[in-house]
């Protein structure tokens, strides 16, 4: 066992009352809800982004392919992919699934008020998961060509016009210069908290919507593209742009939504403050207790040097004792963290005004390398930053401190 680590353990396990106990409980406690802030923090982060980021895509997709100059999603220009841009895109590693849609404004009208909307048609190609997960009464859509002329509507648009499952609605259309109404079946309604989307959106099969605007069956607005990994949005957004016809526009979910994500962005930044203040609290209280650690042991310090232990060897004596002091407080945050992380993830104790936030509840996701950073990182700061005042120990004189004793 080296010396220093010897002499470090003694001090450690000394079980005397001594003035600096109660500083270095303080300094525990002080570290331990600064890295329990830290890892809440990340948490709730990650979560929140990725809980917004799927909503977003679960409407969208996370890359659409549409005609080239399309600005408004009621126009009647429409793309096919051909069989050799389907191929291109189908070797792309990073892509899951490939569906078209074919997109329509509308309106309804009832006795108590009327609603415009946009119906987004699908077929069986279409990932469903999104809308069936926030289905909050009765039943998707049947998707095939033989089915019912049934949609899928939103809570909002349900309350304001106080429909229920199973009611008969009428859609109005604006084709050639007159209207044009379509009966539809509510099959099912959603809430996603996501209003803008909720106030517009309604899903049905695409089939109604071709035979109304007499569109061929290969007629689409768009097609919708899910990825595999999201990280790598720009990158396969890119590929994807060489791989189709000049005549359609690649437009990635961060440029349909630039206001979500920079409001994303800009969580980012909060969170990094929040780390940089906490890490800034954690050294300036290792500082202290070192500091008062030192001295406290002036007397073995001056008598270490009578026996020509070198300055360094000291200084690593007191930095073992602080990293010990760090490490129970990184411990106990983490525990303390971890335990709330897992209280809230499983029972949304803490909620949220879903108008404001788009979610119910405080999101969190558990990252283990997220942690181990955030452990990592805080321990070697505080570590360097200690080495400043661990210095002062070789301005101590041996003969004062065994004189004055």
């Amino acid at each position: 066992m080296k010396f220093e680590y010897f002499i470090a353990n003694r001090l450690i396990k000394q079980k005397e009352k001594t003035f600096a106990r109660p500083v270095v409980r303080i300094a525990i406690t002080s570290i331990a809800l600064s890295i329990a802030v830290m890892l809440i923090a990340i948490s709730v982060l990650q979560g929140f982004k990725k809980e917004i980021k799927n909503k977003i895509a679960g409407f969208g997709s996370h890359v659409q392919i549409v005609p080239y100059g399309l600005n408004r999603i009621d126009e009647n220009q429409t793309i096919k992919l051909s069989k050799q841009e389907l191929s291109l895109l189908s070797i792309n590693e990073n892509i899951n699934t490939i569906a078209p849609t074919y997109t329509r404004s509308g309106a309804i009208i009832n006795k108590d008020d009327f609603q415009a909307v946009i119906l987004k048609g699908i077929d069986k190609d279409y990932n469903t998961t999104f809308f069936k997960e926030n289905l909050v009464e009765g039943k998707f859509i049947q998707l095939n060509k033989t089915s019912k002329q049934e949609v899928l509507i939103s809570k909002t648009i349900a309350g304001k016009l106080k429909l229920k499952v199973g009611e008969k609605i009428k859609i109005y259309f604006y084709i050639d210069k007159s209207y044009r109404a379509k009966n539809f079946t509510i099959s099912g309604i959603y809430d996603t908290g996501l209003g803008e989307y909720d106030e517009r959106f309604i899903i049905c099969d695409m089939t109604p919507l071709h035979n109304i605007f007499s569109a061929q069956e290969n007629d689409y607005t768009s097609y919708e593209i899910m990825l595999k990994d999201f990280s790598r949005l720009d990158n396969t957004a890119e590929d994807i742009y060489y791989n189709v016809d000049r005549d359609k526009s690649v437009l990635p979910v961060t440029e349909l939504e630039p206001n979500l994500f920079a409001w994303l962005n800009l969580l980012d930044s909060n969170v990094v403050m929040i780390i940089l203040i906490m890490m800034l609290v954690s050294v300036v209280t290792m500082s202290s207790v070192i500091l008062i650690m030192i001295f406290e042991k002036k007397t073995m310090i001056g008598i270490l040097k009578s026996f020509g232990t070198e300055n360094k060897t000291i200084i690593k004596i007191f930095l073992y004792r602080a990293g010990y002091v760090t490490l129970k407080g990184m411990l106990y945050g983490n525990i303390f963290a971890i335990t709330l992380e897992l209280v809230q993830k499983y029972s949304h104790l803490i909620k949220l005004d879903k108008e404001s936030y788009y979610l119910t509840s405080v999101p969190i996701d558990i990252n283990i390398l997220d942690i181990l950073l955030i452990d990592i990182g805080a321990f070697i700061v505080c570590l360097v930053c200690l080495i400043l005042p661990a210095k002062s120990i070789s301005k101590i004189s041996p003969v004062k401190n065994l004189k004055f004793q």
